[in-house]
């Protein structure tokens, strides 16, 4: 099996090895904001909102930032910028201004490198059509250029390496666009808790100041 996949790949030609350092970066990605998404993301806002709420109504200030500070999420970061201006009898005003400079580093985190999957699909896709191209020139050349007697090798050739580079840019491609979407929709999420969170947290101490 591993042969043959070898035999397929030198059959594609030089574009095979373009599309394979797309597919390397594309995993990396991937691996990276899967991390990012299911491991240092993995916070229920809303029992980290509860949490640091209890902590607040018994007026331990300090213990809501320790809860806050056990993870270095986005939301937690943002939290922690809240509870600290709190924490300094700053006005509702101040917090949100200090909440809102936090958010300005702390949320294109959340979609940080995400875009570069639609990309790589589309240029999987694309240099998988220049393979075949090429593939077909090869194919052509040797119909006018060879003697008789190889033009069905080349031919052959041409055609193989048509074929083979056509089906690994396609094969880069699907993954990169399901993976793309699936990474979105958690990012989106990801975002939508954070962003009712953080309005809790504020709405919250706006009522413990009144």
């Amino acid at each position: 099996m591993v042969e043959l996949l070898a035999t397929k790949f030198n059959e594609g030609g030089p574009f095979m090895w373009i599309i394979l350092v797309v597919l390397a970066v594309a995993c990396a990605i991937v691996i990276e904001r899967l991390i990012f998404y299911f491991i240092l993301c993995n916070v229920n806002g809303a029992k980290l909102m509860a949490d640091v709420a209890k902590s607040l109504n018994n007026d331990k200030v300090d213990e809501a930032k320790k809860i806050a500070g056990r993870r270095k999420a986005p939301v937690n970061k943002l939290f922690q910028v809240a509870l600290e201006r709190f924490g300094q009898g700053m006005s509702i005003d101040d917090i949100q201004e200090g909440v809102d400079e936090a958010a300005i580093k702390e949320i294109p985190k959340m979609s940080q490198r995400l875009n570069y999957l639609s990309l790589f699909a589309n240029i999987a896709t694309l240099l998988g059509l220049l393979g075949t191209i090429a593939g077909l020139q090869v194919s052509f050349s040797s119909l006018v250029a060879v003697e008789a007697a190889k033009k069905a090798t080349m031919l052959a050739q041409g055609i193989s390496q048509a074929m083979n580079t056509t089906a690994f840019g396609l094969i880069v491609a699907v993954p990169c666009m399901i993976l793309y979407t699936m990474l979105f929709n958690k990012q989106q999420a990801l975002t939508k808790d954070l962003d009712e969170s953080v309005v809790r947290l504020l709405n919250f101490m706006k009522k413990k100041k009144a």
